[in-house]
């Protein structure tokens, strides 16, 4: 990444962090008039900064200039890290972004590709063995993490990149494993991907383990659904949504899906919450299929 960017990827993950509902969003609000969810209070961001510097300085105009993407140096940066007692895996994405990581990529309105860049949905050149999907969802009801563990094997010779598909344009995608982020484009009228470019190209019948994860970052509430679409076929899908103890469903669906844009559903049975506030379910085999949970809200 050049420079600006490396500046404006932080600035853009760090103004997430601050607005999403959770301890970062209260450090501020505690001096801060009463916001809407999209907006942040730079004088009370300026107070948390002050505090925890032992002093009083002006800070406002350092706060709003990070925040709204203009300037941020390393020293600042760690001071926000600091006085918001940010946890080891945000900052270490924070430290990521300003080294300038191709691991790790914010995608929101202002940082996200032209929308020209539009690739059309085609059928895989690999084939995922197994795959492993966790879905968490915050206090608000939205979703706020997802990681994926996906075994695939390539159906061609010199395969460089699987898509990942995503519903919002506000989220952060760090690949843990096997491989670096890629180009971001649209797919439909409301889904989104990146390509995961791989750690080296694979030949035919070669294998990779992959893992990355995602924190998002939505505006509003998307439908109270997590659905997974397989194009090909995969041997082993397991799939968990995990709800937080504020925010619990009434009911819970496991489901089938008839497509990916405007999709009614196929088939359902209701299924329980764990001790864990969790569901799963483990599918042997899935062939061009679109799979989930979809839920009601108390």
């Amino acid at each position: 990444m050049a420079g600006d960017d490396r500046v404006q990827q932080t600035c853009a993950y760090l103004r997430m962090l601050l607005l999403r509902p959770g301890d970062y969003r209260t450090a501020w609000q505690r001096f801060a008039e009463p916001a809407m969810p999209e907006e942040i209070d730079y004088a009370a961001v300026a107070r948390v900064l002050a505090e925890a510097d032992g002093a009083e300085p002006d800070l406002v105009a350092d706060a709003r200039r990070a925040l709204e993407g203009e300037a941020l140096s390393a020293e600042m940066l760690a001071q926000f890290v600091a006085a918001f007692r940010v946890r080891p895996r945000h900052a270490e994405r924070l430290a990521s972004l300003m080294r300038g990581s191709p691991a790790v990529r914010v995608i929101n309105d202002e940082l996200r590709v032209p929308a020209v860049l539009v690739k059309e949905t085609e059928a895989p050149n690999y084939q995922t063995l197994s795959l492993h999907e966790l879905h968490m969802l915050g206090p608000d009801g939205k979703p706020a993490e997802h990681q994926t563990i996906q075994l695939i094997r390539s159906t061609v010779d010199g395969l460089e990149s699987l898509p990942y598909r995503f519903d919002t344009d506000e989220l952060i995608v760090e690949v843990v494993r096997g491989g670096r982020v890629g180009d971001v484009y649209r797919l439909t009228d409301t889904l989104y991907a990146v390509d995961i470019l791989l750690t080296r190209p694979l030949a035919r019948d070669e294998t990779a383990l992959m893992q990355y994860r995602s924190n998002f970052f939505y505006r509003s509430a998307p439908p109270p659904e997590f659905r997974r679409a397989v194009l090909g076929s995969t041997q082993d899908l397991t799939m968990w949504v995990t709800f937080h103890r504020d925010r619990l469903p009434r009911r819970v669906w496991l489901a089938r899906w008839d497509a990916l844009d405007h999709a009614h559903i196929t088939d359902r049975e209701p299924v329980e919450l764990d001790d864990e506030r969790s569901v799963h379910c483990r599918f042997d085999q899935v062939e061009r299929a679109i799979v989930g949970f979809y839920w009601e809200w108390e």
